[in-house]
C-alpha cells in the first residue's frame, strides 16, 4: 500500500495524550511480567506502528516502546536483576511507512530488519527480540493466532491497537486474541468516524460497521442512538462496545478514556484486561493525563484551565470526601479487608487507589466512622490484611 502522509506528519497534542497513557502503562506492565515470580517472557504488539518518528521529530509508539525496553534492561543490569525477556511485534501496512520504520529502528538500535520476517535480537540487548511485519493488522494477527497449536496460548501479551478508521479493527479478531489467558488491549476506538457513519445506508459501510462492533445486525444499536443528542449517543456507543468486550471475551474489566480535539470527541481509548492489577496500573496512568475524574483529555484545556496550587488542594479535599462517602455508604454496618476496599475503589469508583483511597480511609477514621481496625500497628495506616469494622 502507498503511504498516507497525512497520518504521520505531526504528533498533535491529542494524539500525544494517547501515547503518554501508553508510556505510563507499558513500563509498569513489562516490569510486572518480567520481574514477577515466574520471570515470564512478555510480548508487546503494536498493531498500527507507523514510521516510529513524526516530522517534528517526536517519537511514535514503536520507538517509545523500544526505548522503554532498553532502559529497563539497563536498569536490570545495574541492579543485578534477571535480564527481562521482551518481545515486540510491530505491524505496519503502508509500504513507505514500513521502510521508514525499519530505518528509524536501525537508527535507534542498529538492528537491521531488512528482509527479516522473524524475531531478531537487539544488538547489545540480547533479551529483547523484535519483529516488523509489513501487512495489515488483521492479516498479521490472524496469522499469529493461526500459528498457535491446539491447546497452546500466547505468552503474556499486551496489544496496542491504534488504527486509522473503524474498518481496520474487526471485533471478532480482537475477541480471538483476548481468548489467550494473559492478554489485554489498549484500543483506540475511532469515535468521530464511527459516530458519523453508524447509520449509513451504504452496504459496504454497514458491513464494516458490523465487523467493527462484532454484530450480525446493527438495528439494535442504530435504534438506540437514533435521534439522541450528542452526549447521550456517545454514552450509548461506549456502553455498547464495553458490553461487547465484557460479554463476548474473557475480559473482566474495561476502562475508557475520551480524547477531544477542538472540543469534539475524536477517539475513545478502551482498555480491557482480566487482571485487577491491570486496572490499578491503567487508572493511575490515565489519571496522570487527567486528574479531574472525568477520564478525558481536551486539547483546549491548557488554554482554559490554569489551576493554582491552592485550587488543586481544594479539589483534592473534595474528591477525598466524595470517595470517603462512597466507601462508608457501601460498607456501613459491615466488616471488610483492606484488599476488598481497594477492589471496590478500583472497580466501582472513578478513583485510582494510590491517590485517594488511604486518604479517604484516614478521613473516615478521624470522623469516628470505624468501630474497630484490626491487624495493624499504627493508627491511620492500613497495611495488607487490615480488617475494618464500619459503624
Amino acid at each position: 500500500m502507498a503511504k498516507t502522509k497525512e497520518f504521520f506528519n505531526i504528533l498533535h497534542a491529542h494524539s500525544e495524550a494517547k501515547l503518554n497513557i501508553l508510556d505510563e502503562y507499558v513500563v509498569t506492565w513489562m516490569r510486572k511480567i518480567a520481574l514477577g515470580p515466574f520471570g515470564e517472557k512478555a510480548l508487546v504488539i503494536d498493531g498500527f506502528s507507523g514510521t516510529g518518528v513524526y516530522d517534528n521529530n517526536k517519537h511514535g509508539s514503536p520507538i517509545r516502546l523500544l526505548k522503554h525496553a532498553m532502559n529497563f534492561c539497563e536498569q536490570a543490569e545495574k541492579h543485578g536483576w534477571p535480564a527481562p525477556k521482551l518481545m515486540f511485534l510491530f505491524i505496519e501496512g503502508f509500504d513507505d511507512n514500513y521502510d521508514e520504520l525499519l530505518s528509524n529502528i536501525y537508527k535507534l538500535t542498529r538492528l537491521d530488519l531488512t528482509g527479516e520476517a522473524g524475531f531478531e535480537r537487539l544488538p547489545g540487548f540480547p533479551s529483547i527480540e523484535v519483529s516488523c511485519q509489513n501487512g495489515s493488522f488483521e492479516d498479521v494477527l490472524e496469522s499469529l493466532l493461526g500459528e498457535l497449536k491446539s491447546g497452546y496460548t500466547l505468552i503474556p501479551s499486551f496489544c496496542f491497537i491504534d488504527p486509522f478508521g473503524f474498518k481496520d479493527t474487526p471485533f471478532d479478531l480482537i475477541a480471538r486474541y483476548l481468548k489467550n489467558p494473559k492478554s489485554e488491549i489498549l484500543l483506540n476506538f475511532i469515535y468521530e468516524e464511527t459516530n458519523r457513519f453508524i447509520r449509513a445506508k451504504d452496504p459496504k459501510i454497514q458491513a464494516h460497521m458490523k465487523k467493527h462492533f462484532g454484530v450480525n445486525d446493527l438495528n439494535e444499536l442504530t435504534e438506540l442512538v437514533s435521534d439522541k443528542e450528542a452526549a447521550l449517543r456517545k454514552e450509548i456507543v461506549v456502553d455498547f462496545y464495553s458490553r461487547q468486550l465484557m460479554e463476548n471475551t474473557d475480559v473482566k474489566y474495561v476502562l475508557t478514556f475520551e480524547i477531544k480535539k477542538s472540543g469534539r470527541t475524536k477517539l475513545i481509548l478502551f482498555y480491557g484486561t482480566k487482571n485487577i492489577k491491570g486496572i490499578k496500573v491503567m487508572k493511575k496512568a490515565m489519571w496522570k493525563v487527567d486528574d479531574t475524574g472525568l477520564y478525558m483529555y481536551d486539547d483546549r484545556k491548557p488554554l482554559q484551565d490554569i489551576r493554582f496550587a491552592f485550587t488543586k488542594e481544594i479539589e483534592d479535599e473534595i474528591m477525598i470526601g466524595d470517595l470517603a462517602n462512597q466507601i462508608f455508604e457501601y460498607y456501613t454496618g459491615s466488616r471488610a479487608y483492606i484488599e476488598e476496599i481497594e477492589e471496590f475503589v478500583l472497580t466501582d469508583t472513578i478513583f485510582p487507589i494510590e491517590v485517594y483511597a488511604k486518604k479517604a480511609l484516614v478521613k473516615l477514621e478521624k470522623e469516628g466512622k470505624f468501630k474497630e481496625v484490626r491487624n495493624r500497628k499504627n493508627k491511620n495506616t492500613y497495611p495488607k490484611n487490615t480488617i475494618i469494622n464500619f459503624n
